[in-house]
């Protein structure tokens, strides 16, 4: 026999409303009562009738989340995992659901929003790696639709983001580097125009300044290989530099298998510093030294913010609001003592 709403209150010795409430993430509901009825709901494998909370609501309990990768360049890569895995624990305890959709171009990028926004099909939608020029944030503007941005929005409008100060974690990991005694260091970023690449290579700028001339930086696509690919070129090259940082550590993979390839060792022949601090910097000897972009935190803030939005609940603090980082030194950018 279903179990009911009615059903649920009972057994949890609260009331029918009580239970409502919990269901629609009303934060009014103390601590300890809502994790007592979750506790209920999950132990008795209760299902909510979606049908009819859409029908009332007029929404549709969906979460969109589109990302834009080349094919096959999702499957190894450790951010988008615990992005993914991440949204899909906050959600665990609302009644919302995640809808994932994932394109390998900007024009089927600008069609899926459109059709995300003709058919409402979710009820609001969380951005990743925004750019300069971001039609995506201007067309959801436009719509007054929700949403809320996990990166910079680059704009002096209101728009609702999270994101890490990542012109001071750049300035962080290349100081770390010249501190240990490098002293050719270079960056390698993604493609011009996406905004947390450009913010990573304005902090290396703002590190170099008074303690090396040169302004070493590399473009490059999202991904292990094209990174591989653009450090075999930077490392062939006679006036190479002695470290590097990295935009993530999925790209820090490629230029590990580069320097291999090189005959280069870490971190004596090339320091390395990259972000994210994933499971992939134990996958080397010593490891990786990686800045914690603390993403449980941060993904957590950006979904209470877009269903308060969805709710039209007030956000409490300012709109863009900071989730600060750490630098996770290990051996790859630690200079050995020559045996």
């Amino acid at each position: 026999m279903r179990v009911t709403q009615q059903d649920i209150a009972k057994i949890a010795s609260v009331s029918q409303a009580t239970v409502s409430r919990v269901l629609a993430g009303d934060e009014k509901v103390e601590p300890e009562i809502r994790k007592r009825v979750t506790e209920v709901m999950r132990a008795h494998n209760y299902q909510p009738d979606v049908r009819a909370r859409q029908l009332r609501s007029r929404r549709t309990g969906l979460i969109g989340l589109v990302l834009n990768r080349p094919a096959g360049g999702l499957g190894e890569d450790p951010f988008f995992s615990a992005l993914v895995a991440d949204i899909l624990d906050f959600l665990r305890d609302h009644p919302y659901h995640l809808c994932l959709d994932m394109v390998t171009s900007e024009a089927g990028q600008t069609a899926i929003y459109d059709d995300m926004l003709r058919s409402r099909r979710v009820d609001g939608l969380i951005l990743v790696e925004s750019e300069a020029r971001d039609h995506r944030i201007a067309r959801l503007q436009q719509d007054k639709f929700p949403f809320v941005l996990i990166g910079n929005p680059l704009t002096g409008d209101e728009i609702s983001s999270v994101d890490n100060d990542n012109v001071a974690a750049a300035e962080l990991a290349t100081r770390h580097l010249l501190d240990q005694g490098f002293r050719r260091v270079g960056i390698l970023g993604a493609r011009r125009g996406v905004t947390v690449s450009d913010d990573r290579i304005a902090g290396y700028q703002r590190a170099i300044r008074g303690r090396q001339h040169d302004h070493l930086i590399w473009h490059g696509d999202f991904g292990s290989r094209a990174a591989q690919e653009v450090a075999q070129t930077i490392l062939a090259d006679c006036s190479r530099p002695d470290a590097l940082v990295v935009l993530d550590d999925f790209m820090a993979m490629g230029v590990v298998g580069a320097a291999r390839k090189a005959g280069l060792r870490l971190p004596n022949d090339l320091g390395l510093v990259s972000f994210n601090d994933s499971n992939l910097c134990d996958l080397i000897d010593r490891g990786l030294s990686s800045v914690s972009l603390r993403m449980p935190e941060l993904v957590k803030a950006a979904c209470d913010r877009l269903l308060r939005i969805i709710e039209e609940r007030p956000i409490d603090g300012p709109h863009r609001l900071i989730i600060p980082t750490e630098l996770r030194v290990r051996g790859s950018s630690q200079r050995m003592e020559a045996a």
